[in-house]
């Protein structure tokens, strides 16, 4: 018995004298591959409103709010596939399906919903040279969406929009996709129309 202990003592001294260089790994994110850009294309839908998107992007009618189903084509999502992610898009006819008071309301509701997890809010307004306005909020941290932004004419139109990415919020590794998606709203902003006529 004493020869097997001996034995298996020096097994185990020859094998453990080995010299190892093991590294442990950094802590790191998943590489995000952009979409490369080729043309912006024009969202024409029996809708009060047109925009132009980015052709790496595909439009996606939204048909359910939570339980009741939709009876509007005017609610969308503009789907990124390659970056998991989407800007919901909703909108409600002032007067009609809402008043101005109450939407204006929930856009600053919704917006301030974040503050538990959010590193900092910034506001500011928006327009572009077809006299649409409205506010943009940045929202920084690990909140569960960093963009969020309504266009209204303050009488009848009102849009709501947010980005939302289909992962666990992490401000650090969604920043490069979260940048770029972001300069497709500020275009989208820009090219942002109200029909006048349905």
């Amino acid at each position: 018995m004493t020869r097997i202990i001996l034995v298996s003592l020096l097994l185990i001294s020859l094998f453990s004298c080995k010299e190892n260089n093991y590294l442990p790994k950094a802590i790191a994110y998943p590489r995000i591959i952009l979409p490369e850009f080729h043309e912006y294309k024009s969202f024409d839908a029996p809708c009060p409103y047109t925009f132009e998107y980015p052709d790496y992007a595909i439009i996606v009618e939204d048909s359910f709010y939570f339980e009741d189903r939709l009876y509007s084509a005017c609610w969308i999502n503009v789907v990124y596939p390659s970056l998991n992610a989407k800007i919901h898009i909703s909108y409600k006819e002032i007067g009609k399906d809402i008043s101005l008071e109450k939407v204006m309301e929930d856009s600053h509701e919704l917006a301030y919903t974040h503050t538990k997890k959010a590193d900092y809010i910034d506001e500011y307004e928006v327009s572009n040279k077809y006299g649409v306005q409205g506010l943009m909020t940045n929202i920084g941290g690990d909140a569960a969406n960093n963009l969020q932004f309504y266009l209204s004419d303050y009488k009848q139109h009102y849009l709501r929009g947010a980005l939302y990415f289909e992962s666990h919020p992490n401000a650090d590794s969604l920043q490069p996709a979260l940048n770029f998606i972001r300069e497709d709203m500020l275009h989208i902003f820009e090219s942002f129309q109200w029909q006048t006529s349905n």
